[in-house]
């Protein structure tokens, strides 16, 4: 091969990567104001079920759209294995998620949604019968120490408006949906082409989020602003679609280990975010407890390094 040959294909694979790391900052950044932007729209007196419900048809809306003009429909296995990751992953996790935010400020919340990886790790031992080494458990304790230091020490971010049990417990049953939905989706999509399983993922997320709605309500919806709407709008393409797509592509032409790298950013932009735009407190539990749940990610990342 000559030099000039190998020259090409150096640049190539430097110019694959630089889009990767692109791509996945980019995922990182939308996946950090996500919960920003939740609470900002609380403060416009959007209600947890509004945010979903909003975001995720939205999202699905633009999917059927790309679905219908790619002609490339869903099979009926792909219906069935997408709509059950997407009850947990789109739907009931997010539900949780997004209600802690009325007592946890957003960079708090971040870092108890570090646990999900190794958590889902455990369970996939369990559920699925997925070897699991000791760096995994590890992970998992060091990063349940983090967040258990933030909740003992009665830190929320949110000063005397918050309240720590109810927004630790909504967001660490968060921490299982979501979990959950790794589980499966560890099981079937390596059946599936992904894209194939986007949007039966989204239409259980967003039946969940309906069904949920009719029973509790959504809302006074006449009496909220439009710069909320086009709050909401501008998450669902942002913080919604927009991550989902990156990492996938990323997936593509990268290891598991660089595409966790977003469980790196996410939470740091959502700490930072969270205390420049909202004013949410940063205490020294909360950056200790941060520190660790970096850690954790940290330890269980390597153990996909060493996979991959």
């Amino acid at each position: 091969m000559s030099i000039e040959v190998r020259g090409r294909a150096r640049h190539r694979v430097e110019g694959m990567r630089n889009r990767v790391i692109a791509a996945l900052l980019t995922a990182s950044l939308g996946w950090g104001f996500a919960a920003v932007g939740t609470r900002a729209a609380f403060g416009l007196g959007a209600t947890t079920l509004t945010v979903l419900t909003t975001r995720t048809l939205i999202a699905l809306g633009v999917l059927v759209a790309w679905v219908i003009l790619a002609g490339r429909w869903p099979s009926r296995a792909a219906w069935q294995h997408g709509a059950l990751i997407g009850v947990f992953r789109t739907g009931l996790g997010p539900l949780v998620w997004m209600n802690s935010l009325n007592y946890i400020s957003a960079g708090v919340q971040g870092l108890v949604i570090t646990l999900v990886p190794s958590t889902t790790a455990v369970l996939a031992a369990v559920m699925i019968k997925e070897r699991i080494t000791r760096r995994q458990v590890i992970g998992l304790g060091v990063g349940l120490v983090g967040t258990s230091i933030i909740a003992l020490s009665g830190s929320t971010g949110l000063g005397d408006e918050g309240d720590v049990v109810y927004g630790f417990a909504l967001a660490g049953i968060g921490v299982f949906f979501g979990a959950f939905a790794g589980v499966f989706q560890r099981k079937f999509a390596p059946l599936h082409d992904t894209v194939e399983l986007a949007m039966p993922m989204f239409a259980s997320g967003a039946l969940v989020a309906l069904v949920v709605g009719a029973v509790v309500g959504f809302g006074d919806l006449g009496s909220y602003p439009a710069n909320m709407w086009l709050l909401l709008a501008i998450l669902a393409m942002t913080s919604t679609l927009m991550p989902f797509a990156l990492t996938l592509y990323a997936s593509k032409h990268a290891s598991a280990t660089i595409v966790s790298m977003t469980g790196y950013i996410a939470p740091v932009i959502a700490v930072v975010a969270g205390a420049v735009l909202l004013g949410e407190e940063i205490t020294g539990p909360i950056l200790f407890g941060a520190a660790l749940a970096a850690a954790g990610v940290a330890i269980v990342g390597g153990v996909r390094r060493s996979q991959t």
